[in-house]
């Protein structure tokens, strides 16, 4: 993923913690803002994190606008839970 910025939340995790953070988020039907707000209002760390998602094929753009996680980002889900 390169390097990516960090605040005060994500500093302690690692890249695949955080992006399955933000992937979990979506998958509660989280929008960018209601995510941003959890992690002090980062939105450029935000929309970064959800475009990795969508380039990888974890999250896409339904009709209304709104992300929704696809079945590759579900089982990512699955087997970094199952992992811990």
């Amino acid at each position: 993923m390169g390097k990516m910025r960090r605040n005060s939340y994500t500093r302690g995790l690692t890249e695949s913690q955080t992006l399955a953070y933000v992937l979990r988020c979506i998958s509660e039907g989280k929008n960018e803002e209601q995510i941003a707000e959890r992690l002090d209002g980062d939105t450029l760390l935000i929309k970064t994190w959800v475009d990795a998602l969508k380039q990888i094929h974890f999250v896409v753009t339904n009709y209304f606008n709104e992300l929704v996680i696809t079945s590759d980002g579900k089982n990512y889900l699955e087997k970094f839970d199952s992992d811990r």
